[in-house]
């Protein structure tokens, strides 16, 4: 981006943003290509333990509420926590088919471009509060078109 010599600081050129004391909120969702699931907010840091609770309440939930609970395929990041060997030997046992994608690969990768577009539509509420981010997060989650999900 190219600015004028001294105009980088004018307010018209930043971004505001909160970087301490703002909080951050830690979520997980899944989707199909025809509608999303639930969204879970997790408390403190997530690790395998608590992401094996989020599939088990969560993921085979939706599998059994649309049917696929034996045909369905999960797709997830190599996040450590995804990849251990707990979350490993639950998946083996509970679900039919992991795909390994491509960290860090939007153009490759369908969950970091949902979760890119539920962040852009985020940003457009006034958000103070991080029960209000929950509900914009809830409220824009609940919108995505399902032909977005589609996309390959």
């Amino acid at each position: 981006m190219w600015r004028k010599p001294n105009e980088e600081l004018y307010p018209k050129n930043l971004l505001p943003t909160v970087k301490h004391g703002g909080g951050g909120i830690m979520v997980w969702g899944c989707f199909v290509a025809s509608r999303g699931g639930n969204l879970v907010f997790i408390a403190n840091n997530m690790d395998q333990y608590k992401y094996i609770n989020i599939l088990k309440g969560n993921l085979k939930i939706f599998a059994q509420k649309l049917g696929i609970q034996n045909t369905f395929k999960l797709y997830q990041d190599n996040d450590p926590k995804h990849t251990s060997l707990n979350v490993r030997l639950w998946l083996l046992y509970n679900c039919p088919k992991v795909i390994k994608t491509p960290p860090y690969s939007p153009d490759l990768n369908q969950i970091e471009n949902v979760w890119h577009e539920l962040e852009k539509r985020t940003r457009k509420h006034n958000i103070s509060s991080k029960e209000q981010f929950k509900a914009a997060l809830t409220e824009e989650w609940n919108k995505i078109e399902h032909s977005y999900t589609k996309k390959p």
